[in-house]
């Protein structure tokens, strides 16, 4: 395992990087959200602290198999964003997002779209509604873009704390069921968009 200082340098890196390319990111992302009726929320929050990186960078080197570099290559949330769309038109505002992202030179690879709506009710189901996809721009800089209705973004606000207990190493296995099973209740009334 690499030094924490050492984490924190390959952090700080990619946050510069991040910094660097979000002023066109930003204005692209802002436009497509005005000619579909996004509303983009959370642009206070769209770089990812140091700390929490650095813990990102910690957390997700599995030893022997998964080095604090390799992690890097594949974290893609130093950068974020938030789109609103409207419920009746969810589904139908996603798709023309994903292609005028496309049709601007952005690459969204088809394994790192997360449609967690499609979880509903499974083995997987942790309770968050929405759909979260990788994006990558023609710097190469990788940002997560999360879908949220009104209410799937009230329930991921108002449930954040949670979800950042059930991320900690330290929770136990037996707190995290229960924190699954809070909010999965939470996310009840929450409902489906058609056709996703």
């Amino acid at each position: 395992m690499k030094s924490y200082r050492t984490v924190q340098i390959l952090a700080q890196k990619l946050l510069d990087e991040a910094q660097e390319n979000e002023p066109q990111i930003t204005a692209d992302l802002q436009t497509i959200a005005r000619e579909v009726s996004a509303e983009t929320v959370g642009l206070e929050n769209k770089f990812k602290t140091e700390v929490s990186l650095t813990r990102k960078l910690i957390n997700g080197a599995i030893p022997n198999l998964q080095t604090i570099q390799e992690v890097a290559e594949i974290i893609n949330d130093a950068l974020r964003y938030t789109f609103i769309l409207p419920f009746e038109t969810y589904n139908e505002d996603f798709r023309q997002i994903v292609e005028r992202l496309r049709n601007s030179d952005y690459q969204i690879p088809e394994s790192r779209i997360w449609n967690a709506w499609g979880n509903i009710g499974k083995r997987f189901d942790k309770g968050y509604r929405g759909i979260n996809i990788t994006v990558i721009s023609s710097q190469n800089q990788k940002f997560e873009l999360q879908f949220h209705t009104a209410e799937s973004y009230r329930l991921k606000t108002e449930t954040h704390f949670l979800y950042e207990e059930l991320r900690d190493k330290r929770t136990s296995r037996e707190r995290q069921a229960k924190i699954i099973e809070m909010l999965k209740r939470e996310a009840e009334n929450v409902e489906r968009p058609k056709g996703i």
